[in-house]
């Protein structure tokens, strides 16, 4: 079936995926409310049966209210020895009836891995919502915009999915991995990576790979990630690396001091040969410098962007701009977890995500509630308001708190679009100030407005050390900055966050928070630490911001990475 496969039809093929997905989408979006609630009811009677529906009296729940009667909300912590027993014992009916084909790997608050089930139905949600969503939003940009779909091409994606199993054998990482292995021989149809570089099988200098196979590739029509990050970093390398790359390009070779076994850089280099012609294309552009977008300079034909890059990675999309200019259309692709696919952008360049109705059930608790047991369906949802999402999902979890905090920004049909504002156990108190992640991106984007001045990234440290207790800003600037600025930024950020949290500023005022110190980190430290959190062997899929420092490791780890600083 595989024989034949060309570029031209492996896009038509998911062009069509995409226009199926955004139909499916349009139409149970105009009937959310029904469809959520009749996905819980299925849910209920499906796992009625299981020990976890046994000691819930699923089999009794007859109504939404009912449900909230008898099933009390849950964490990891109520699941973990029935997902051990699970993994151990190859156990099945104990929280699902569902099929688990996978487990999603989620670091805990110490670092301590957390296995997520993923059920046969969950990664239906995403093979139905996930990859294919975007090829449908950028079809129909493009549709609208010209008349025509997106030209054909390759994709610069910058998955990598180990190969990882349970103690029973069940496949475990990325979730994206697993939904993408049985495509595997496919992929180089449409993905400038190789299959031994998307599915990695041992330790290999990941940036330069992804880039050496991208670069020899002229007609790159789109960039993909799972997290805006994960292209930054790309492009951070090479501005650094180009010249070797070039070289190597050149020579048709994987460069002698690339990280990669004998073994392996005998299969990569299978089909490489040497292109002069490329490399002194790319050394052109290059050698032109980076003030101005380099990337539809050295791929003419590159069309559209999808990666996560809103909310704390907002900072990211700003700096990847730089890198495409401003016109190239970006998809923000989804609000997801470890637990489920939530919620989908429905159009290019739309900051605000549609709930899925038949991605899981839905509650929200407002966040100003005195009593947090009363939650609200997506029908009783206001404008405007901001909720704690609680969801029940297709693999096992029931009224489960993952700690977020979502604003919902309107609605999509009945379906409520949404925007992720922080996690709830990312919030920084010293005093009782309760300063939330949202409040700090406020901050910092006000800070850069203010003084001219771009971050790559920044974090927040609470120094209870100190006395009175105070807040540490970490940034790391996109280019060198003037010492003698520091004391004066200092107080623009100390500012702001007052603005931000009025608690914050009457405190620092009245002498019961300490004045804000300002640190400034050395240049790719923040790229430094996800690296070494891939080789500990955390997913890139996994590696989120670090908004708030709030672990011994990554304290130790920032804070010997500083250039300069004002008390």
């Amino acid at each position: 079936m595989l024989k034949g496969i060309t570029n031209h039809m492996f896009c038509h093929v998911m062009k069509s995926r995409g226009a199926n997905a955004l139909r499916h989408l349009d139409d149970v979006s105009k009937r959310a409310v029904e469809a959520n609630k009749e996905l819980l009811m299925k849910i209920l009677a499906d796992n009625a049966d299981t020990e976890y529906g046994k000691k819930y009296g699923f089999d009794q729940i007859k109504s939404i209210e009912d449900y909230k009667k008898n099933v009390p909300f849950s964490t990891y912590d109520d699941y973990s020895p029935y997902i051990e027993r699970m993994i151990k014992n190859d156990e099945e009916g104990l929280i699902t009836n569902y099929p688990i084909m996978h487990y999603a790997l989620s670091s805990g608050s110490v670092g301590v891995p957390k296995h997520i089930p993923v059920s046969r139905y969950t990664l239906d949600t995403y093979s139905q919502y996930g990859a294919n969503i975007a090829f449908g939003v950028m079809d129909e940009y493009y549709r609208n915009t010209t008349g025509k779909s997106f030209e054909d091409g390759y994709c610069l994606n910058t998955l990598e999915a180990p190969p990882m199993v349970t103690e029973n054998g069940v496949t475990k990482g990325a979730i994206s991995g697993t939904v993408l292995r049985p495509l595997a021989d496919m992929l180089k149809n449409f993905m400038t990576s190789p299959a031994a570089v998307i599915f990695p099988e041992e330790d290999m200098d990941m940036k330069y790979l992804k880039l050496r196979f991208a670069l020899q590739e002229r007609k790159v029509t789109s960039m993909v990630s799972a997290f805006m990050t994960g292209l930054v970093d790309l492009m951070t390398y090479l501005e650094a690396h180009w010249e070797e790359l070039c070289d190597d390009i050149e020579k048709g070779v994987i460069g002698e001091d690339v990280r990669v076994s004998d073994e392996m850089r005998e299969v990569l280099s299978a089909g490489l040969k040497p292109d002069k012609a490329r490399a002194d294309e790319l050394r052109a552009e290059f050698k032109a410098g980076f003030d101005t977008p380099i990337v539809p300079r050295i791929w003419p034909s590159m069309q559209w962007l999808a990666a996560i890059g809103t909310g704390g990675f907002a900072q990211y999309t700003l700096k990847m701009r730089q890198y495409t200019g401003k016109n190239m259309p970006y998809t923000y692709l989804n609000y997801a977890a470890s637990e489920a696919l939530m919620a989908v952008a429905r159009r290019t360049g739309e900051e605000s995500f549609v709930l899925l109705p038949d991605g899981c059930f839905y509650e929200f608790v407002p966040v100003d509630a005195e009593d947090e047991n009363t939650t609200y369906t997506i029908d009783q949802v206001e404008k405007g308001k901001d909720y704690e999402i609680i969801i029940t999902n297709l693999s096992g979890f029931y009224r489960y708190r993952i700690k977020d905090v979502i604003r919902v920004t309107g609605f999509y049909n009945e379906s409520p679009m949404v925007t992720f504002l922080y996690r709830k156990n990312q919030m920084l108190s010293i005093a009782g100030e309760k300063t939330n992640e949202e409040a700090v991106r406020w901050s910092i984007g006000k800070f850069q407005d203010e003084t001219g001045v771009l971050l790559r990234d920044f974090s927040v440290y609470a120094d209870t050390e100190s006395k009175p207790g105070r807040y540490v800003v970490l940034m790391e600037p996109d280019k060198d900055i003037d010492a003698d600025k520091l004391p004066e930024y200092r107080d623009v950020i100390e500012r702001l966050l007052s603005e931000a949290n009025p608690s914050f500023g009457s405190k620092v005022r009245n002498g019961v928070l300490g004045r804000t110190k300002l640190c400034i980190t050395q240049q790719e430290t923040y790229m430094l630490y996800r690296d070494l959190m891939i080789m500990k062997g955390v997913s890139q899929n996994q590696l989120k911001p670090v908004r708030v420092i709030d672990t011994p490791m990554k304290e130790k780890f920032f804070f010997k990475l500083l250039e300069n600083e004002a008390e």
